[in-house]
């Protein structure tokens, strides 16, 4: 019998409503397993809420325009494979048409669970973990230096400590940024808590001393929500703009993406530069990609920094880089990206290359701008901090890096000058530390002075004689990580701006 009489035998059964529903099925679970398998291949494992902060906040029609070529034929493959499903439910027999179904139905669950790992793991009473432990930057007393420093923070994606300690004989990925590190002061380990694992996330908890929490997806407040982003809270962009400071940032993606320059707007931040502002200038911002990429940005933002200032204007710039990115970077015309394809074809089938070189031009860019920062002669105190925004979450060049003893960690690194550019002695410490931390280490190393001392947000100052210990040294980095990923009635109340 011709195989096409058993499979039209089979459908012709099927009332409409049935074919309908079978069919909607069968698709629904390979569409499961195909967006499982997209966001695992190109973001590595994601926790849920980076998923839903990410659909809240919207902008992702500004992401990296190859995701939806991308996504296109991860799209062209579940209608593939939902086709040969069918094919075979109507050849198969009757008994064991079920155990297909159920076997789809148990690949969809798996899929999902390989990619989306929720850690929380709620205090055994019940409590908020976070209030127990917070410490408002807002309800502080804050008393600025004598002499304000100019400030460069640079946020460089994906940036994995690893990256410095290349195996032997293989080439360095980071020559420039790892000298750099050597003769800056290192704190010890940055660990990635799961809030902090994607890119505003790393920002915004290194700014405000709080993992990102998804707030308001089904709630009465969804127009504060939407009208606003951590309305009571206070990051350290706050404090500087309170106290003095010009705080500029500059990114070479667009600031709609994931609520980011929502957020840098209401948080003291009034220079905010991304994809949609350099293009408005007149800037050549590439079509595909993320953005501005990083030699292009570099150069701009040094540009803006050179401006005119008034007399004792201090200012903090922001920077935050985007040629790392997953899953394999990207090529960068300013920069010596090594035998790679032109970045106008398709690259993904060379990305461990185009990995190597954007890790070196982002490597050169960065050093360079830092080496420009403080080679200015101009009678101020400067402070440089470089980290990663957060890991990488897919590593691509294990093969050329050494194992990392005790897990992977970020890159960071400390720069202080004084007046006459001469750089201010800084013991490296091995403390082990998170995001949180930084908010309160990096306003230490600005000069500033508070009440209570040394702590703010959920973090302890990393530059304090005591050493307090941080929250992962006293209770281990499972643990904290585990009750900071739960909902927190506090961080929805600094959300919303309530009491």
């Amino acid at each position: 019998m011709p195989a096409s009489r058993p499979l039209a035998h089979f459908f012709s059964r099927l009332t409409t409503p049935r074919l309908a529903a079978l069919v909607t099925l069968v698709f629904a679970l390979w569409a499961v397993v195909g967006t499982s398998w997209f966001m695992r291949h190109y973001f590595g494992l994601v926790t849920p809420d980076q998923v839903l902060f990410h659909l809240q906040h919207g902008g992702l029609g500004e992401a990296d325009s190859r995701l939806y070529a991308r996504a296109a034929r991860c799209l062209a493959g579940v209608l593939g494979l939902t086709a040969l499903s069918l094919f075979l439910l109507g050849r198969l027999r009757r008994v064991h048409r079920l155990p297909l179904l159920g076997a789809l139905g148990v690949g969809a669950v798996l899929s999902v669970h390989a990619t989306v790992a929720d850690p929380c793991r709620p205090e055994a009473d019940g409590g908020d973990y976070l209030a127990r432990h917070y410490v408002d930057p807002g309800n502080v007393g804050w008393q600025a230096p004598a002499v304000r420093p100019d400030v460069l923070v640079v946020f460089v994606e994906s940036l994995d400590e690893a990256y410095t300690h290349p195996r032997a004989g293989r080439a360095p990925l980071l020559p420039q940024l790892t000298r750099l590190q050597d003769d800056a002061q290192t704190l010890g380990r940055l660990h990635n808590l799961s809030g902090a694992s994607w890119t505003l996330g790393g920002l915004f908890s290194a700014l405000c001393g709080v993992p990102l929490q998804p707030v308001g997806v089904i709630s009465r407040h969804a127009y504060d929500y939407a009208a606003h982003f951590y309305a009571g809270g206070h990051c350290l962009t706050d404090v500087l703009a309170g106290q003095g400071w010009q705080v500029s940032f500059y990114g070479g993606a667009s600031l709609k993406f994931a609520g980011k320059g929502r957020f840098l707007q209401e948080h003291g931040v009034t220079r905010r530069f991304g994809a949609e502002q350099w293009r408005a200038a007149g800037v050549p911002v590439p079509a595909r990609g993320w953005g501005l990429l990083d030699g292009g940005l570099a150069e701009q933002a040094w540009a803006d920094m050179q401006r005119p200032r008034a007399p004792g204007e201090a200012r903090a710039s922001l920077l935050l880089t985007v040629d790392t990115h997953g899953p394999a970077g990207a090529r960068d015309p300013a920069c010596d990206a090594g035998s790679v394809r032109p970045a106008d074809e398709d690259e993904d089938d060379v990305p461990v290359e185009l990995m190597r070189g954007s890790l070196r031009c982002t490597d050169r860019v960065v050093a360079s701008l830092v080496q420009r920062f403080v080679a200015q002669r101009d009678g101020r105190p400067k402070v440089v901090w470089i980290m990663g925004d957060h890991l990488s979450p897919a590593p691509l060049l294990d093969a050329d890096l050494q194992p990392a003893a005790g897990g992977r960690t970020v890159f960071h690194a400390l720069a202080r000058y004084d007046a006459d550019g001469r750089r201010l002695p800084g013991d490296d410490q091995r403390r082990e530390f998170t995001h949180v931390d930084v908010l309160p280490t990096l306003a230490e190393a600005i000069g500033l002075r508070w009440a209570p001392q040394h702590r703010l947000g959920l973090g302890v100052s990393l530059l304090a004689e005591d050493r307090s210990p941080t929250l992962i040294e006293r209770e281990g980095l499972a643990h904290v990580d585990g009750r900071l990923s739960c909902r927190s009635p506090l961080f929805q109340r600094l959300w919303l701006n309530e009491t």
